[in-house]
């Protein structure tokens, strides 16, 4: 996939950047990178929140084929009542045509005068009844056409409900294996201080937060021992999952050269994916970024504060492409 591609191109990138200065231009190409990312991060919400609406509007859909349905089944029965009080009116009609047929021809003999009244009122008769004939199969024919259209509605109706089934399926699928991949993460890292370690889920996604106590000591780069314990766990699980897309991003507090902090960041993000991969972890499925001071999750006017900005992100999420091939199918 050209999107993993450019992942692996990047990782590659900021792999490089460990052992010498990371120049303005890499620096520029990972942000916009990184920028891209987080576009098609919102667009996939996006899509999934649309999918939401869609499926609310087929749902209104559906109601409203139900009602033509009923209205249609409605008319059907009327237009068969009102073919059944023809078809009684034509068989007396053509009854009492015969008694007139009878009568005609016993007063033929009798009077001409009466005779030709007689043929005037069976030819006014033989009108009434081709009138009659007509309705007939005028009425069939709407009959035979709103069955048609019936069973068009019921097809369209049966084929939508199944489309609405899918979408809530794979919506219900996707919120699943998320929270089963948060629980999984859970129970890998029991033994961790929650002060060090925090599993949460927001926005569709799984976030591993990790501290900067329980990776790197001040202003390193290097793994210590406690965090590559905890980070082995965490690649336990991803192996596991291998339809969890992974982002290492890296965050420092507001102390020093905001320049040097990013490059910190961006290097320990590097230095977890490479943790990470060296553990089981396919690389291709792994993205990472550096924020530096600029997106803390506390002030940075207390030591509290710092602590907790100096951390280290692992974000999950489902692989959402099947949703989005039943989405545009």
């Amino acid at each position: 996939m050209k999107t993993s591609s450019t992942l692996l191109v990047l990782i590659i990138l900021i792999s490089g950047g460990l052992t010498s200065c990371v120049t303005q231009k890499k620096y520029d190409d990972l942000s916009s990178e990184k920028d891209r990312l987080t576009r098609e991060y919102n667009n996939t919400l996006q899509s999934l929140k649309e999918t939401t609406v869609a499926r609310d509007a087929l749902t209104v859909k559906l109601k409203s084929a139900e009602s033509q349905i009923a209205q249609l089944e409605s008319d059907l029965k009327l237009a068969r009542e009102r073919y059944t009080q023809l078809d009684n009116t034509n068989k007396d009609l053509l009854a009492r045509y015969d008694r007139i047929i009878a009568e005609n021809e016993k007063l033929l003999a009798s009077a001409s005068d009466e005779k030709q009244a007689l043929t005037t009122a069976l030819a006014e008769k033989q009108r009434e009844l081709d009138q009659r004939e007509r309705q007939l199969r005028k009425l069939e024919m709407e009959a035979s056409t709103k069955e048609s259209r019936l069973d068009q509605l019921s097809a369209d109706l049966e084929s939508r409900e199944e489309r609405v089934r899918e979408l809530e399926s794979a919506i219900a699928e996707k919120d699943a294996k998320l929270t089963a991949l948060r629980e999984r993460v859970n129970q890998a890292l029991l033994g961790f201080s929650a002060t060090d370690l925090q599993v949460t889920e927001k926005n569709g996604k799984v976030y591993v937060s990790l501290s900067q106590n329980l990776l790197f000591s001040s202003g390193s780069k290097t793994i210590n021992s406690a965090g590559r314990n905890a980070l082995a766990k965490v690649a336990e699980v991803l192996t596991a999952n291998p339809d969890i897309n992974i982002t290492v991003e890296g965050h420092t507090d507001s102390d020093g050269d905001a320049n040097f902090n990013w490059d910190l960041s961006v290097g320990r993000a590097t230095s977890i994916v490479k943790e990470l991969t060296k553990n089981g972890v396919d690389p291709k499925r792994v993205t990472a970024s550096g924020r530096g001071e600029y997106f803390p999750v506390a002030t940075n006017e207390t030591a509290q504060g710092k602590a907790q900005n100096r951390r280290t992100e692992i974000i999950l999420e489902p692989n959402l492409d099947a949703l989005y091939e039943l989405i545009n199918n």
